[in-house]
């Protein structure tokens, strides 16, 4: 377990961060190439970095509101804490959409850096490319609105308490018709988790109608 502070946010990173990384990085690599190792490396790094500043812009937020954040990274992905019932609706709102927004300006701003470097292609534009690709998938995945990833908290906070039930299916039949196309193209862990998201969603939508 790894542990750390920014900007006077306690971090924890879990070993089970590292390891999904590594094998998300490994199913990703070509391993005939014979830098196939350092692929991996990169993308672990890269992956640390771009989900890192995704739980920042949480917490920094957060802390905008007065309000005491902490981060886990930990198997595929991320989380900010803070006390419950800290935030107003539209706190809530901005403080969501901050992870996924301050990930794309990370990924415009590697771009805008390197993206008119004329230098022969390196292992640095191999990382920086990584980094772009992680930033911008990871953000529009996130901002799917499927509950519990941003997307799904951003649109509950939008509807309130009142209307869960429609965020639960709005939530499941997007997490089921993006299981079906992560099936269609062979993206394995797209589909067991479109799946899960989808049970998730279905069994909160029964009892919220029940």
């Amino acid at each position: 377990m790894v542990e750390l502070r920014l900007f006077g946010i306690p971090i924890r990173v879990e070993p089970s961060f590292w390891i999904t990384l590594g094998i998300i990085g490994l199913i990703g690599t070509d391993m005939r190439d014979s830098n196939f190792l350092l692929q991996i490396a990169l993308f672990v790094i890269a992956g640390f970095i771009s989900i890192l500043i995704h739980e920042l812009g949480h917490a920094l937020m957060l802390k905008a509101y007065k309000v005491k954040p902490n981060i886990v990274l930990a198997s595929f992905g991320g989380y900010a804490t803070y006390p419950a019932g800290a935030l107003s609706r539209l706190q809530g709102f901005l403080m969501t959409a901050a992870g996924p927004g301050l990930q794309l300006l990370l990924a415009g701003a590697v771009y805008l850096g390197v993206g008119f470097n004329s230098t022969p292609y390196n292992e640095f534009e191999e990382f920086t490319n990584i980094l772009i690709g992680i930033s911008i998938f990871w953000a529009l995945l996130n901002c799917l609105p499927i509950l519990p990833m941003d997307g799904g908290q951003m649109l509950s906070a939008i509807l309130g308490p009142r209307r869960q039930a429609a965020v639960h299916m709005v939530g499941m039949v997007t997490a089921v018709i993006f299981g079906f196309v992560a099936f269609k193209i062979g993206a394995i862990f797209g589909t067991i988790f479109m799946g899960m998201f989808a049970y998730q969603n279905f069994k909160a939508w029964k009892h919220y109608r029940s």
